[in-house]
C-alpha cells in the first residue's frame, strides 16, 4: 500500500507530537508556471542527484504541480535525512515535497521492462508503461495493429512466457505486471520516405509550419533535416538541439530518423549536406537504450544553443534536464508539421516498441499529451521537447520520438525520448547551452 509521506517540522514535547504545517503557496498565473517548473526542476535534480551518487537507485515515479506548488517522488525504502533536508529546504521557496513509499525504484522496474521488451518474440509494435510498483504490456488489438501497418501480437506461446518471466522477477522487487489490449498503437514520428533521386520542389523547400531549410554552416535545433536510408529513399525529420562531441559540431536527434544506424547521409530540406548520422549505436543499442542519436557535422560548422520556433525566431536553450522528465510538468515543442506549441504535459515513463520490417525496436521514452489537437505528426520526429522558456529560455529536455494513436500521421499523446541520460551513456557528449 502507498502513501505520501507529506514532509514537516515536529517537535516533540512531553508526550505530544507539535506538527508545523507550511502555509499553502500563494494562487498563481500561467505568466508564473515557467519560473515556478524552474524551481521544481532544480528541486528534483538536486534529489536526484543525491540518488545517483548511492550504489543502488532508490528513486521511483515523480510527479508535481506546478500551480498547487506540489511535488510528489516515489521512494523504495526509507527516505534518507539528507534527501530529507532538501526537501525541507525547498519549502522556504514554497514548493511542498513529499515522498511516496513505492516496493520498486523506477530503475529496478525499467530493467524488467527492457528485459522484457528485448526477448519478446515480435514484429508488431507494442509498450510497456512504468508506473509506482507496476508495469503494463500494452499490446494493440489486431484491428488496431491492422489499421497501423504493423504486425497483430499474440499473446500466447513464447510471449506468454516471456511475460510470465517478467512477472516472476517483477514479484521480487514487490511490483506486478498486467497486460491491456488498446486501440492504440506506438508509432515513430519520421515523415513517408521521399524516393530516391526525386527531385526537391518548391512546395518541399518552403515552411510547413516552422523549421528551417536551408542552413548549412550555420546550424540551430528545429531545422527540418533529411537522412538517406540503405534503400536509397530519404526521411524527413526535424532537428532537436545543437552540441559537441569532443571538438566536433553535433545536433542531437531521434535514433529512428536514421533507421538505427550510423554513417547515414544527412541533408538539409533544400537538399545541401549538413553531416552524417553518428552516436546511434551507443545511444540506441546500449544497455540503456533510447531513441537518440546525433548529426556529426563537419568540424567547421558552427552550432548556437537555441531551437527556431518558427523559420526565423528563435528560443535560447539554458540548460538540460538531469532526471527524466516529472510528470505534470508543461512543455513546449518545436516541429515541422505542428509547429512550435506550449500545450504538452509530460505522462509516464514508457518503453516504446515500434515495429519495423527487421523485427520490434525498443526504448525508453515518456509519454506527453496535447491539450489541443495533436502532440506530434509525421515528420517532428527528433524535434526539440522544452520546459515553458523564462526570459533566459528553456531547458532542453528531450526530442521527438513518436505518436501514440490508431494509424493516421497526428494523435493527441505523444512520445519523447528524454535528453536526461545523454552525457552518462556517451561520455563526452553535451548539448550547446548558454553560458
Amino acid at each position: 500500500m502507498r502513501r505520501p509521506l507529506t514532509l514537516a517540522v515536529i517537535t516533540l514535547g512531553l508526550g505530544a507530537a507539535l506538527i508545523a504545517v507550511p502555509p499553502a503557496p500563494p494562487a498563481v498565473s500561467a505568466d508564473d508556471i515557467p519560473a515556478i517548473q524552474e524551481a521544481h526542476f532544480e528541486v528534483i535534480d538536486e534529489i536526484a542527484a543525491w540518488d545517483a551518487r548511492t550504489p543502488v537507485s532508490r528513486i521511483g515515479a515523480i510527479q508535481g504541480d506546478p500551480v498547487a506548488g506540489t511535488i510528489q517522488i516515489g521512494w523504495a525504502g526509507d527516505v534518507p535525512s539528507e534527501v530529507r533536508e532538501i526537501g525541507y529546504a525547498a519549502h522556504s521557496r514554497g514548493i511542498e515535497v513529499s515522498f511516496v513509499e513505492q516496493e520498486s525504484s523506477e530503475a529496478e522496474l525499467l530493467d524488467i521492462a527492457y528485459d522484457m521488451a528485448a526477448s519478446m518474440p515480435v514484429d508488431g509494435a507494442f509498450a510497456i508503461e512504468i508506473g509506482q510498483d507496476a508495469l503494463t504490456v500494452e499490446v494493440p488489438t489486431a484491428s488496431a495493429a491492422e489499421a497501423a501497418g504493423t504486425e497483430a501480437i499474440t499473446v500466447e506461446g513464447e510471449v506468454r512466457d516471456v511475460i510470465g518471466e517478467a512477472e516472476d522477477a517483477a514479484a521480487e522487487v514487490g511490483a506486478s505486471v498486467t497486460v491491456a489490449e488498446t486501440d492504440t498503437v506506438p508509432a515513430n514520428a519520421a515523415a513517408v520516405p521521399l524516393t530516391a533521386g526525386a527531385a526537391i520542389d518548391a512546395a518541399a523547400v518552403a515552411p510547413i509550419r516552422t523549421a528551417r531549410t536551408t542552413d548549412v554552416s550555420v546550424l540551430s535545433g528545429g531545422m527540418r533535416v533529411q537522412t538517406q536510408f540503405r534503400s536509397g529513399a530519404f526521411v524527413s525529420c526535424t532537428s532537436g538541439f545543437t552540441g559537441f562531441y569532443g571538438h566536433r559540431p553535433v545536433i542531437v536527434t531521434a535514433a529512428h530518423c536514421s533507421d538505427y544506424a550510423d554513417n547515414r547521409a544527412v541533408r538539409n530540406a533544400a537538399g545541401a549536406s549538413i553531416g552524417r548520422s553518428d552516436l546511434v549505436a551507443e545511444l540506441n543499442d546500449g544497455e540503456l537504450p533510447f531513441d537518440l542519436g546525433v548529426i556529426a557535422a563537419p568540424y567547421d560548422t558552427r552550432t548556437l544553443p537555441r531551437i527556431y520556433t518558427d523559420n526565423t525566431a528563435t528560443v535560447s536553450i539554458t540548460g538540460t534536464q538531469t532526471t527524466w522528465p516529472p510528470a505534470g510538468y508543461q512543455l513546449c515543442s518545436s516541429g515541422q508539421i505542428t509547429g512550435w506549441k506550449c500545450d504538452l504535459t509530460a505522462g509516464a515513463a514508457y518503453v516504446t516498441c515500434y515495429g519495423t520490417p527487421r523485427g520490434s525496436e525498443c526504448m525508453h521514452v515518456q509519454r506527453v499529451r496535447s491539450s489541443g489537437t495533436s502532440a506530434f505528426c509525421l515528420g517532428d520526429s527528433g524535434g526539440p521537447v522544452v520546459s515553458r522558456p523564462t526570459a533566459a529560455g528553456a531547458r532542453a529536455v528531450g526530442v521527438v520520438s513518436g505518436i501514440r494513436g490508431t494509424g493516421g500521421n497526428c494523435a493527441v499523446e505523444g512520445l519523447m525520448a528524454p535528453l536526461s541520460q545523454l552525457g552518462t551513456v556517451v561520455q563526452g557528449l553535451q548539448l550547446h547551452t548558454l553560458p
